[in-house]
């Protein structure tokens, strides 16, 4: 029993060592800057469509303009097929260095939208803990009899966040100094054993 106290005892203390708001902020951090970098690839690809709009254009222009030579071999009529050439070539690389670089930008938005997910989905305790520390060992036995800790981010409350043995049920606990510390490690004791 003064073993089960002591863990309550540890768990208020490692109230106060939880300072998440770092974390949270770099999160929000990161979230922003990936809004920031779709913001910008999305209006970078419109520049270079439009780009490609009004050269697509210019060449229809052109080709429309261009009236036909009756003799092939007049020198300005095989000028003006290869100018129209080099065009339509330029246009074409252009495209395809337009479609890479949208390519490029999606496959880069995914990482980051990956590393975000996974940033924020990362525990907390084992980003500000060493590994080798009792706590983070306490820690650990906890999660893995299915105790979560969390602080409430609108009253700053410690809770613990109790899954049931059969996994059908979840109940949040809030840890204070309300009930007595032998109340509270036989109640988390309970839920997390699913005995009454």
């Amino acid at each position: 029993m003064e073993q089960q106290s002591d863990i309550i005892k540890e768990i208020i203390a490692l109230k106060d060592k939880f300072n998440s708001d770092e974390q949270i902020e770099a999160f929000k951090e990161v979230a922003e800057n990936v809004r920031k970098f779709e913001e910008i690839t999305t209006q970078k690809s419109e520049e270079l469509r439009k780009e490609l709009r009004m050269l697509n254009r210019k060449l229809t222009t052109i080709k429309a303009g261009a009236k036909k030579s009756t003799d092939q071999n007049d020198p300005n009529f095989n000028d003006l097929i290869a100018k129209h050439e080099r065009e339509k070539f330029e246009l074409d690389e252009l495209n395809a260095q337009l479609e890479m670089e949208e390519k490029e930008l999606e496959e880069e938005s995914y990482s980051l939208c990956k590393e975000l997910e996974e940033l924020e989905n990362m525990s907390v305790e084992d980003e500000t803990l060493p590994k080798d520390d009792n706590i983070s060992l306490q820690l650990h036995l906890y999660r893995k009899l299915g105790i979560q800790f969390i602080e409430d981010e609108n009253t700053h409350e410690l809770k613990a966040r109790i899954e049931s043995p059969d996994g059908n049920d979840i109940h949040t606990v809030v840890i204070d100094d309300r009930h007595s510390q032998y109340f509270m490690t036989n109640h988390l004791w309970e839920l997390t054993t699913g005995s009454s």
